[in-house]
């Protein structure tokens, strides 16, 4: 049985290319912070909040977004796990301490049929103070 080989063109230059366009695309992505953050509930909406990091560095670890109506928002991103992040009773305005968990600690809980349009990056978090 004869098997069909066929060699790759490509070049050194092409390897560099790719590992620097890996490398600098890398770098605008938002990652989490490590340890706890200082944070403030500014929209919420049955399932849906938008939560923004106010520490010093949150700007490294959130996104600048704007709502379809033209609302801005600085620093933010949408809590991915609202049924842990709704037993923390937060109303909007609040501010509190969080940590970026793996996953979230309730599966499912009950709620409304309501919609709100949040940022695209989201975390599970859990609320520590």
């Amino acid at each position: 049985m004869k098997v069909n080989q066929t060699k790759t063109n490509m070049k050194p230059y092409h390897l560099l290319f790719f590992l620097a366009f890996v490398f600098f695309s890398a770098c605008d992505k938002p990652y989490p912070p490590q340890g706890t953050f200082n944070a403030k509930l500014v929209a919420s909406f049955c399932a849906f909040n938008i939560v923004q990091i106010v520490d010093a560095d949150g700007k490294e670890h959130c996104t600048d977004w704007k709502d379809s109506s033209g609302k801005q928002y600085k620093n933010v991103f949408t809590v991915n796990n609202h049924c842990d992040f709704a037993t923390a009773g937060l109303k909007v305005g609040d501010n509190f301490r969080a940590v970026i968990v793996e996953q979230p600690t309730i599966a499912s809980c009950a709620v409304c049929y309501g919609y709100m349009e949040t940022p695209p990056l989201k975390w599970n978090i859990k609320v520590v103070e």
